[in-house]
């Protein structure tokens, strides 16, 4: 008897049918699309499955290896077992190449199936899964809640003071909401973005990130998300492994994900976020839609991240105050950031920091104690793990 859950990643009825049959004995088989690699991620750790059995079609065979590599890439204790039509030499190499352990062919054996089971199921990796995900628990996302609302300059100045408040921490920061004319509001331009990168998202490594993403202050890189695209399909599988290999080669990565996709990002890597900062104004129309928006962002998020709120452009003469927003939002406020637009402006101008242009204005008080903060939360793990990453 198979007493622990398995996962099954299928797209095909006729194959989806045979394991139901061959595993009728297992009383927790979850079975999900490969269009939604954020849910099977949760499922993963929701389920506290060891196993995943991953659907290798012939007719799909690139976006089938992207998949394995995917999973084993983001949660390397699972062990991903490929379930072929055709088990050919080629095939079978294509999908240990790909990270997969095992393989097996529909129509085959349902003992034998249930037999190699149990198998992996007692043999498990040397490494504990709690350790593996607290190692990467470092994507803080910026999502904001109305286009009014300005993330980039958020997220370029969270960064900045990241990287200067460590001088041996390597942070990536990530705007997929940047414009033809740079990257986020700073004087920067680079010619390789996020959606070149996904072109090719097995070659990633740390010399191609050092020779096309020069530092833009020490410690510090910066990536424009370029042709995106949709993530919630099949090249999400190439988000996640970018993402996943990306997050072992830095200390902290600070994506700003903007006000107006930002709904499908968290759906599509929701479950790798560590800190999800909503961005919103102090005008009542904005608040009024947090409730709404983080009850549909709460189910793709992993349980032990933290979900909080940075108003900007707040004026503490004006209603509604700190407390009021905190209790009718439901989601604690981690910042108030002035709108100081004098040196905020002057700062976008100049293409500049607000820490180089401005560092004893009000904005970048406040925006250093947000970064102090977040440090101070996570700043067991991000110790305990960094010689890991830059080993």
């Amino acid at each position: 008897m198979i007493e622990e859950t398995l996962l099954a990643v299928m797209e095909d009825a006729g194959t989806e049918n045979w394991l139901d049959q061959a595993l009728k004995d297992v009383e927790r088989l979850e079975k999900v699309s490969r269009s939604d690699l954020g849910r099977v991620l949760r499922l993963l750790e929701a389920t506290g499955a060891s196993i995943a059995l991953v659907e290798v079609s012939e007719r799909d065979m690139n976006q089938s290896m992207a998949v394995i590599t995917a999973l084993s890439n983001a949660r390397p204790w699972v062990t991903v077992m490929a379930v072929c039509r055709l088990a050919d030499q080629e095939t079978l190499l294509q999908c240990m190449r790909a990270g997969a352990r095992d393989c097996v062919v529909v129509g085959g054996d349902p003992t034998e199936l249930r037999d190699r089971l149990r198998r992996h199921q007692l043999v498990r990796p040397s490494f504990a899964g709690d350790e593996l995900q607290s190692r990467s628990r470092n994507l803080v996302m910026i999502a904001g809640v109305h286009p009014r609302v300005d993330t980039g300059f958020l997220a370029q100045n969270l960064a900045v003071a990241m990287a200067a408040a460590d001088k041996d921490r390597r942070v990536l920061a990530i705007d997929v909401d940047a414009s033809d004319e740079g990257v986020f509001h700073l004087d920067s331009r680079n010619n390789f973005d996020l959606s070149q990168l996904l072109t090719s998202p097995d070659t990633l490594d740390q010399t191609l990130i050092e020779t096309a993403l020069e530092e833009f202050r020490p410690g510090l890189r910066l990536l424009s998300g370029g042709n995106s695209g949709d993530f919630l399909g099949d090249r999400g599988a190439d988000l996640f492994i970018a993402l996943t290999r990306l997050m072992g080669m830095f200390d902290r990565i600070v994506l700003n994900v903007g006000s107006s996709g930002q709904s499908a990002w968290i759906r599509a890597i929701g479950v790798h976020v560590s800190e999800l900062l909503v961005v919103a104004g102090q005008e009542v129309a904005q608040l009024r839609t947090i409730k709404e928006e983080i009850s549909s962002w709460r189910p793709h998020l992993p349980s032990g991240s933290n979900l909080r709120l940075v108003l900007d452009g707040y004026e503490p003469s004006l209603p509604p105050a700190l407390e009021e927003v905190g209790d009718s939002t439901g989601v604690p406020v981690a910042a108030a950031l002035p709108m100081d637009w004098r040196h905020r402006l002057e700062a976008i101008n100049l293409g500049l920091p607000m820490q180089e242009s401005a560092p004893k204005s009000p904005y970048n008080k406040k925006l250093k104690a947000l970064a102090a903060q977040l440090d101070t939360e996570n700043g067991e793990a991000s110790s305990r793990w960094s010689l890991f990453k830059r080993a």
